[in-house]
């Protein structure tokens, strides 16, 4: 079974959406799911309202749908300042994922648009991806990366290539390899045009440095959007020869198709 390993229900701060009905969706859609709630502790400097949940409630009230098709995880926002943090969560509860993001890059919101019109475009992902590596070899207890391609979404600027920052991009998906962390494919945008290309240079990328593990993620927010573009996806991965997993108790699983 695919798992659809990033998602978001009412528990989140951007989602309505009850777990009944992803549960529902996820059944028709014969895939198995993962609820990831969004705890960003940096949330003051992300448009001043809470980016955060109650873990313990998360669990009081999903844990009885727990199932071999429904796991638990979190996304989890990465930030110099807040390692410590989020590792003690990570380590206090019993997630089947742990999801890092990079949501702001040393207290700036990566979605603030006013924040990229002074940026140059070349400079800023260039630290952007440095950042990212040090993220990921600072916070290696996470288990995925998510949505390489979040400030794009914002900024205006060019879809990223592999060609255009292998240095940086190239450290990152080694640090990653090293530290055993897997590579999400996001599917909040579908893969074509631009995308299309920017997803298959940089998952190209990421196998020439010796990743080989990916997880699938519809980031929804709502139970109709859970699994979707995934079979772009999956033929992506497939010619690329990357293997689709998913996570359960913290131990990346292949997936059997």
């Amino acid at each position: 079974m695919i798992f659809d390993t990033h998602m978001h229900t009412e528990l989140s701060f951007d989602s309505s959406e009850q777990i009944t009905k992803i549960l529902e969706e996820a059944a028709v859609k014969n895939l198995g799911v993962i609820t990831t709630e969004h705890k960003d502790l940096n949330y003051l400097e992300v448009g001043g309202f809470p980016i955060d949940f109650d873990v313990d409630e998360y669990f009081r009230l999903y844990e009885k749908y727990r199932s071999d098709t429904y796991l638990m995880g979190i996304e989890l926002g990465l930030d110099r300042r807040y390692t410590d943090k989020i590792r003690e969560i990570q380590e206090k509860y019993d997630f089947d994922i742990v999801i890092g993001s990079l949501h702001t890059m040393d207290g700036i919101n990566l979605s603030s648009r006013k924040y990229f019109k002074s940026q140059n475009e070349k400079d800023f992902y260039r630290t952007y991806l440095r950042y990212a590596e040090e993220m990921v070899r600072d916070s290696s207890f996470i288990d995925a990366l998510a949505h390489f391609d979040y400030p794009t979404r914002y900024s205006g600027f060019s879809e990223l290539r592999y060609e255009a920052y292998e240095k940086e991009l190239s450290a990152l998906f080694k640090t990653m390899v090293r530290e055993d962390v897997t590579l999400e494919i996001n599917l909040k945008r579908p893969l074509i045009g631009e995308v299309y290309h920017s997803f298959r240079s940089i998952y190209k990328g990421y196998y020439e440095n010796g990743g080989r593990y990916v997880t699938l993620a519809s980031d929804a927010h709502v139970a109709e959007d859970i699994g979707r573009n995934f079979d772009e996806a999956i033929k992506l991965a497939d010619d690329i020869g990357l293997e689709i997993c998913y996570y359960k108790n913290r131990k990346r699983v292949l997936c059997d198709r």
